[in-house]
């Protein structure tokens, strides 16, 4: 008769621990799970609704306003595209189209001034801005920007 050795009563959980890490292995990616998580470093769509997009936005705006020798404000038509990477800020990339407002840069309310709608003067651009934000810093910069008219 044989004696019974330590190993016996371990066989059963390491089978067991086994066999659930080979299920883990081999079941489906679920890609629905992957999109949604954050990849530190990794670029990713930016939800418009948050605060940072709508600052980036503003700034870039703001930026571009003064840059250029229109006389005329010009505002945001629609956001194109909004990425952003989370860095040691956040690094948000914006693909804009741009409408030329009846507003002079003299005036000072921009919320509710109308697009240039005359097709002699109706002028669109497109730009892609990259605004660097650190909130805990309170800071905010353009990183580059470039814009083209159609």
């Amino acid at each position: 008769m044989s004696q019974p050795t330590m190993a016996t009563p371990l066989h059963f959980p390491l089978l067991l621990l086994a066999a659930m890490v080979a299920g883990y292995a081999a079941r489906p990616a679920r890609p629905e799970l992957r999109s949604s998580q954050l990849m530190l470093g990794g670029l990713e769509e930016a939800d418009m609704h948050e605060e940072g997009v709508h600052q980036a936005i503003d700034y870039a705006i703001s930026v571009y306003n003064q840059e250029n020798n229109d006389p005329y404000y010009s505002r945001v038509r629609r956001v194109v595209r909004a990425r952003k990477q989370v860095v040691t800020g956040t690094n948000y990339y914006l693909d804009l189209e741009i409408g030329r407002t009846t507003c002079t840069k003299s005036q000072s309310d921009l919320a509710e001034c109308p697009f240039v709608e005359h097709l002699h003067e109706h002028k669109r651009t497109y730009c892609s801005f990259q605004v660097y934000i650190v909130p805990w810093l309170h800071t905010i910069s353009m990183t580059q920007y470039s814009c083209h008219n159609e």
